[in-house]
C-alpha cells in the first residue's frame, strides 16, 4: 500500500450515532490491544477494557440513523 504511510492513527471509541461502525471498530481494536498487553501492563489493559465498556454502554443510548 503505497499511498498510506503513517506512524500513528487515532481511535475514537465514542459513538456519534447508534450505528457508528467507526466507533465500534475503534472499540474492537482497543480490546484487542488490551488483550495483547495484559501480561506486561495489567493496569493499562484493565483501564482500556473499562473505557471500551463505558463507551459501548453510551452507544446504546445514541440516537439512531433511522
Amino acid at each position: 500500500m503505497e499511498g498510506l504511510t503513517m506512524k500513528y492513527f487515532v481511535l475514537k471509541p465514542r459513538s456519534k450515532t447508534k450505528d457508528d461502525v467507526y466507533a465500534e471498530a475503534s472499540r474492537a481494536a482497543m480490546k484487542t490491544y488490551a488483550k495483547y498487553i495484559w501480561d506486561v501492563n495489567t493496569d493499562l489493559s484493565d483501564q482500556l477494557y473499562e473505557w471500551v465498556n463505558k463507551e459501548h454502554l453510551k452507544s446504546l443510548d445514541c440516537k439512531g440513523d433511522d
